[in-house]
């Protein structure tokens, strides 16, 4: 293991825009490596390097929505400003947005979340729109929506969606 592939790697890792991070394939193709053969030298390299960052206060994250890695700051913080809590009609909107993109891979109408959430189109749309403009979930047009680029940063999926199906918990 060479450092230039950890600088390949966090360098991926790294990456702005929508969305922050790296896929395995790109991460593959950056380094050379075979898909098959190549996965498991690729989270051996990330394995390595999560431990390398790891005293500097940096991790390294899945994204699910996105299918990426990325680096993250840890934090060993577990009280949250009471300005950063949504109240309960966004936290509840925001968990159906959250779900049903989860089942569906993607999009989801409006009128789903409404139906699921069971509360009036208008209602709906207004509750989107805050969280829009919060960072929470991206609109396509005034059809559809899916979870927005804050979501991977501050939802733990496994948590959450253990949580939601009754299983394990962190407590």
């Amino acid at each position: 293991m060479t450092m230039n592939e950890h600088m390949i790697i966090m360098r991926l890792l790294t990456r702005t825009g929508r969305p922050i991070g790296a896929g395995v394939d790109d991460m593959l193709d950056a380094l050379g490596y075979p898909d098959v053969v190549g996965r498991p030298i690729l989270f051996r390299r990330m394995a390595s390097l999560h431990k390398i960052l790891r005293p500097m206060g940096l991790t390294i994250r899945y994204n699910p929505v996105d299918d990426v890695f990325y680096v993250d700051i840890t934090t060993t913080l577990d009280i949250v400003p009471p300005q950063e809590i949504l109240p309960d009609r966004l936290a509840a909107t925001l968990l159906v947005v959250i779900t049903l993109s989860y089942q569906e891979g993607g999009w989801v109408s409006v009128k789903r979340v409404q139906s699921t959430r069971k509360k009036s189109i208008r209602g709906i749309r207004a509750d989107l729109r805050e969280l829009e403009n919060l960072g929470y979930v991206e609109m396509d047009g005034k059809d559809r929506v899916r979870p927005g680029v804050r979501v991977p940063f501050e939802v733990d999926y496994d948590t959450f969606f253990k949580r939601l199906a009754g299983g394990e918990t962190t407590d």
